[in-house]
């Protein structure tokens, strides 16, 4: 089990560029191909003299002048082809395949088609401006993408994630699919640590979460905290920050505006302030 295509965005950012060399080590580790894609950024509302929202999606008046359009091509231009030089020297000092695509602006579908077709998706925290008027949030093209995604913090420095990892787990259907996904990353990891929030007088560790990760090669150590499930996001960072961990593996949340309450918020507090690597799947 292992990876064959991953994708990772560029946006002309110092951030962006430290994304592509560490998207291009895991293309080199897993022998897989590595697509960088820039979405062109569409040209924003403050182009617009004014804009008319009336509580609905922003309505802006069609006239802008001809100036102000070629002046954003020309930036876009340039932004697209510095994403384009850091991403290649990113694949070429890593030695990896590799190819390149630039989307014209639209409001995110293109990005969501491309990660349909790649088994792993690197995004940045947060939201990212350059995908349709508004932006649109990492978490959002994982969940429209249908499959994992690892999403990087800007201030992550190591070139390889996944050498010591912390397992979200909370037998949920999320949580399953996620470890399912991670197959690759958790059976070639040093150090594995599962962590089981279990407020009350829960169970023990179980012994057929500890089988599974040993039938795939994993000597992974489960690990129960009592705690209330409000602290499950904080729980999973002490964790990680006592085992030393470069990547945490969890669940993403899903059914739409109930995001921020489902798996007792542990994907949404951790998405809004990773403090390592995410690697999350619905």
């Amino acid at each position: 089990m292992t990876f064959s295509s991953i994708l990772t965005l560029m946006d002309g950012s110092q951030a962006a560029v430290q994304r592509a060399r560490i998207a291009a080590a895991l293309a080199a580790r897993f022998d897989a191909r590595l697509t960088g894609v820039f979405p062109r950024p569409p040209l924003p509302l403050s182009a617009w003299d004014e804009p008319v929202y009336w509580g609905l999606p922003p309505v802006v008046p069609p006239a802008v002048p001809p100036e102000i359009l070629a002046a954003h091509e020309r930036r876009t231009d340039a932004q697209g082809e510095a994403a384009r030089l850091a991403f290649e020297a990113a694949a070429a000092d890593a030695g990896c395949r590799s190819d390149w695509r630039a989307l014209a602006s639209d409001m995110g579908e293109g990005v969501v088609e491309l990660t349909r077709r790649t088994d792993l998706t690197v995004l940045p925290p947060g939201r990212l401006p350059t995908i349709g008027p508004a932006g649109a949030a990492a978490a959002d093209l994982a969940l429209g993408g249908g499959g994992p995604a690892l999403i990087l913090p800007d201030r992550v420095a190591d070139p390889a994630p996944g050498r010591r990892i912390v397992v979200a787990w909370n037998g949920g259907r999320e949580a399953a699919r996620a470890v399912r996904d991670a197959w690759p990353f958790l059976s070639t990891a040093e150090a594995v640590r599962v962590v089981v929030v279990a407020p009350g007088e829960a169970e023990g560790p179980d012994s057929l979460l500890q089988r599974w990760f040993e039938d795939h090669g994993c000597n992974a150590e489960v690990v129960v905290v009592r705690e209330a499930d409000a602290g499950a996001g904080d729980a999973v960072r002490r964790q990680a920050e006592a085992l030393k961990a470069d990547l945490i593996v969890m669940g993403l949340y899903g059914h739409s505006r109930l995001r921020e309450t489902v798996l007792g918020g542990v994907s949404h507090g951790l998405l809004r302030d990773p403090p390592v690597a995410l690697f999350v799947s619905h």
